[in-house]
């Protein structure tokens, strides 16, 4: 059961919310063609700090087939290819209260009718969004507003509940009319991300071999670490505490290629968990759209609508 938040909580959340909006806008206007993505998420990134709160994880610009989990690494770049259709989705944090928030830019000028069926899915899902509003009717309302445009949601992405510090709370909000997911409804203190996926593929995801996100597992302290890799732990801890960072993060305290060696390492010996690069299972192209709600006794707020 999620707990009552405080006037404070909800005041850094709405906050975080401003900030997060504002970034994903931001984001929106520099996509372009032949845009290096790591000048796009990192002039993202620190407008979320001149704005007072710190990236709540690293941008994710993920392009055309590609729905989720790819920010630019230490050691890897990608630039915006003529005609893509281009996911932003950015989080900030204001001492850990999280708002998460995306959008999706065609350069194609070909694809508007994916990028509508996803808003309008997106806005369905909030327009329902009540204390005691089933998990299951919100994926019921996505699922119904992109089939009247002739699109798929992707089953196995979700929206998901968010805690303090915490990007996913135990909770997954799905995207189509998940019976697994009936029981569970928004209750007042539920802080909430809703994001359709959309497609014209498979209306699945794979996992890619490109991972460039990862978050400490608070398991450090048991599995025996080199000098190099303790150290590098503890700043990740001290940073970021159970947030996902990206190496690029680290490239400055210790140099690309090392920061990129150490977190790999960290990775495989279990103290890191990866977010590897998510892949539409057919190549279909992916659009997505995000809100940030937060339930409170007599409504909801919409903390990342302008």
């Amino acid at each position: 059961m999620p707990g009552e938040l405080s006037e404070e909580a909800v005041k850094k959340l709405v906050e975080a919310g401003r900030v997060a909006a504002k970034a994903r806008d931001y984001g929106v206007s520099l996509v372009q063609e032949g845009e290096s993505a790591r000048r796009i998420c990192e002039r993202i990134e620190q407008y979320i700090v001149n704005s007072g709160a710190q990236p709540a994880f690293p941008c994710n610009i993920s392009i055309n087939e590609v729905a989720a989990h790819y920010t630019p690494g230490a050691m890897d770049d990608v630039e915006v290819p003529k005609g893509a259709v281009v996911k932003i989705d950015v989080g900030a944090h204001v001492d850990g209260w999280i708002a998460d928030t995306a959008a999706t830019v065609d350069l194609s000028g070909g694809n508007e009718s994916l990028l509508r069926a996803v808003e309008e899915a997106l806005e369905a899902a909030v327009g329902i969004a009540r204390r005691g509003t089933r998990f299951y009717d919100i994926g019921k309302a996505i699922q119904a507003a992109l089939k009247r445009h002739g699109y798929k949601p992707i089953r196995n992405l979700a929206g998901h509940t968010i805690g303090r510090y915490l990007i996913h709370a135990g909770r997954s909000i799905p995207n189509y009319p998940d019976r697994t997911a009936f029981i569970h409804r928004l209750q007042p203190g539920m802080i909430a991300a809703i994001e359709p996926f959309g497609t014209n593929g498979r209306g699945m995801v794979v996992e890619g071999g490109t991972v460039n996100i990862y978050a400490y597992t608070g398991r450090g302290a048991r599995i025996a670490l080199s000098e190099e890799e303790a150290r590098a732990l503890e700043l990740i801890k001290e940073r970021y505490r159970t947030l996902p960072f990206t190496p690029r993060w680290l490239a400055q305290d210790l140099g690309p290629e090392k920061a990129d060696s150490i977190v790999r390492r960290l990775a495989a010996k279990g103290v890191l968990h990866a977010y590897p690069v998510l892949v539409e299972a057919g190549k279909g192209l992916v659009a997505q759209f995000e809100h940030t709600l937060v339930v409170l006794e007599d409504e909801v707020l919409v903390i990342t609508r302008l």
